[in-house]
């Protein structure tokens, strides 16, 4: 099977190398970075597939002057900007003790890779966001906050000219389109040795490949599930049903770290009645 990056636990091992992570910025940013370093190293041994949600996928510092945080969201999350801003508070918060002074605070920058379609009425498939006045859009935004979407699903369908080096990165993190990748790796070498690092740790390392066909399951047993919950929560009156069937469903949604308000979106049940029933468990 031909695993992509976009895969948690591929994309985690590759972009644990700086080298990587400065040339994907240094294309996504379009500036030139001197630096990078990444601040949470790779494990194998530590990597949960199941906790994918609780963590911030890649953080590094770059020039250092910016704090980075790179995200890959494969499964659809109708709360993903809320978590977005979540995250990228505390990448601010967290980077001085207290009584520190302010001056000593970096910039932050988080670049958010998205393997659906996030924001329906833009077209663009790369979406920059920063701070800035309300009636005076023109002015310099205020600096500290930057936040980058690339939605894939968009790209694919986008027609992209694939020369432009982001549209390669993007065209090799994919990985669906091959005519797309041949011309990647040709004019970009780092990109050639990207998809040779992600094939040698497929293949060379059995607790590798077996996480990632476990990441594998994982995410399509997690669509199957969001699935079987608008089924029986809607076709089969799921707010009307028995009570253990309530409670099976619960169970199984809650094993899969699921958390409360994707579940009443997918079930019709109020987060009120879901606590109930989890207590009930």
């Amino acid at each position: 099977m031909n695993y992509t990056i976009k895969n948690d636990v591929i994309f985690s091992y590759l972009f644990s190398w700086e080298d990587i992570v400065k040339d994907f910025l240094e294309v996504c940013l379009n500036k030139k970075i001197e630096k990078v370093e990444v601040s949470n190293q790779f494990s194998l041994e530590k990597f949960d597939i199941r906790n994918k949600g609780a963590v911030l996928d890649i953080k590094a510092i770059i020039n250092d002057e910016a704090h980075v945080d790179l995200e890959m969201q494969r499964k659809k999350d109708d709360f993903y900007v809320k978590r977005v801003l979540l995250y990228t508070g505390g990448l601010l918060r967290g980077q001085l003790d207290r009584g520190e002074s302010y001056e000593y605070m970096k910039n932050v920058i988080m670049i958010n890779i998205i393997d659906y379609t996030l924001f329906k009425d833009i077209k663009d498939f790369h979406t920059i966001w920063k701070l800035r006045e309300n009636k005076n859009l023109e002015h310099e935004p205020l600096k500290g906050l930057e936040i980058h979407f690339l939605e894939l699903e968009k790209f694919r369908k986008s027609n992209p000219n694939i020369h432009e080096k982001l549209n390669q990165w993007l065209a090799t993190i994919d990985t669906e389109n091959e005519k797309w990748l041949e011309v990647a790796m040709k004019e970009n070498p780092k990109l050639k040795e990207v998809i040779i690092k992600k094939d040698n740790f497929v293949n060379d390392d059995k607790l590798a490949r077996e996480l990632i066909e476990a990441q594998e399951k994982w995410d399509l047993d997690y669509k199957a599930g969001i699935s079987c919950a608008k089924k029986e929560g809607h076709a089969a009156g799921l707010a009307e049903g028995k009570l253990e069937e309530k409670k099976n469903l619960l169970k199984n949604l809650l094993k899969m770290n699921m958390d409360i308000e994707t579940i009443s979106k997918a079930t019709g049940l109020t987060k009120d009645e879901l606590e109930k029933l989890k207590k009930e468990i």
